[in-house]
């Protein structure tokens, strides 16, 4: 039904062959077609699979237009995805490449093996749209994480200016926020995801802070980000009535 996306797991030609997927994705791999008049800002989805022994596996991606400053939907209206294990492609980009188009990639070390799968399936866990309307069970709370992110990055700055207004090492204190003892992880249910977005912020920061690149000043830089990310709309659900 969709050649466009079939091609990549029969070894394609340059350029295409940097989209190439495993041939035993095929089956574990759906077409996201976004019927709506709003785009899609925030898709997170779950694989269940198992193997010939009935051992049982899940396999979860997220992705979202809020973690950098430059906007982009995860899917405009009208437009098709393919959804495969290893990643997702976007059928605007395909076309794109296909006439001469350049395009950012990167590859995937150590991937995982899909073969002696006997049995998958597929489960969408939240969409969210472009005016705040999100959709879908959500068992991970990743719509919390979503909104913990911006509050987070804000009170991790407001410790940076605290620290440099007062003329204190900003280390120790970004420190004893990056090493709290905390359960779970970003994408996880267990803990605050405030919490763990401090720590990663934190850790973050005081990673790349003394960094040096010609004409760039990163812990300026890392600062200016922390006080401007982005804002989400307003989340809310339609009614069983309404939908």
């Amino acid at each position: 039904m969709f050649p466009e996306f079939a091609v990549l797991f029969e070894t394609p030609s340059s350029p295409l062959r940097y989209f190439c997927r495993e041939s035993e994705e095929d089956f574990l791999s759906v077409i996201l077609e976004n019927h709506c008049e709003k785009a899609i800002t925030a898709l997170r989805y779950q694989w269940v699979t198992i193997d010939a022994s009935g051992e049982r596996r899940t396999h979860t991606s997220s992705g979202d237009s809020y973690a950098v400053d430059v906007f982009r939907a995860i899917a405009e209206p009208r437009s098709r995805h393919l959804l495969s294990p290893s990643g997702s492609v976007d059928e605007a980009l395909l076309t794109n490449v296909r006439a001469g188009g350049g395009f950012i990639g990167c590859v995937s070390a150590g991937r995982r093996s899909w073969t002696g799968i006997a049995e998958g399936a597929f489960e969408i866990q939240l969409i969210l749209f472009a005016d705040g309307e999100i959709v879908g069970p959500d068992p991970d709370h990743y719509a919390v994480e979503l909104q913990s992110r911006k509050p987070a990055a804000e009170f991790v700055a407001r410790q940076i200016r605290l620290a440099e207004s007062e003329a204190r090492d900003v280390i120790p204190a970004l420190s004893a926020l990056a090493e709290p003892p905390l359960f779970g992880g970003l994408g996880r249910v267990q803990g605050d995801p405030f919490d763990h977005w401090v720590r990663h912020y934190s850790k973050n920061f005081l990673r790349t802070m003394s960094r040096r690149f010609v004409g760039i000043d990163m812990r300026a830089a890392k600062l200016r980000h922390l006080e401007n990310r982005p804002e989400l709309p307003r989340f809310y659900r339609q009614s069983p009535s309404t939908q």
